[in-house]
């Protein structure tokens, strides 16, 4: 499991250079994983943690997440109804123009799916 690291209940590892949640998806998938689904309230902080020790204070990472199809109905790629967001203050802000989830250690919120950003793969 080169490159994994165990967190929570989980298996992370950061990838870079990817373009929107599809790429971000593809990748994870490249390397036996997924993109992460934040399930609950400890998720997210261990996940936020995980970024904040590996020096990614600022720089927004896909998560898997999307309300592209309807407004504020968040589901994952698998088309499951998201549960549990976890959004922080103010978001999600984007309107229909910020459709996929992303997070950092200080936000989850929403944005523009076909940035160039980091995702965050689990298994």
């Amino acid at each position: 499991m080169h490159g994994w690291s165990k967190v929570h209940q989980s298996c992370y590892q950061i990838i870079h250079n990817v373009t929107g949640r599809q790429g971000a998806s593809d990748g994870c998938k490249s390397l036996g994983g997924y993109l992460t689904v934040i399930s609950d309230a400890q998720e997210k902080a261990a996940i936020q943690g995980f970024q904040a020790s590996l020096g990614y204070t600022t720089e927004l990472m896909y998560i898997d997440g999307s309300d592209a199809a309807t407004e504020d109905v968040w589901v994952t790629g698998a088309g499951r109804v998201m549960t549990y967001t976890g959004f922080d203050g103010g978001e999600p802000n984007g309107g229909t123009i910020q459709n996929c989830l992303v997070v950092r250690p200080s936000v989850l919120a929403d944005y523009i799916c076909g940035a160039i950003l980091s995702a965050i793969c689990e298994m």
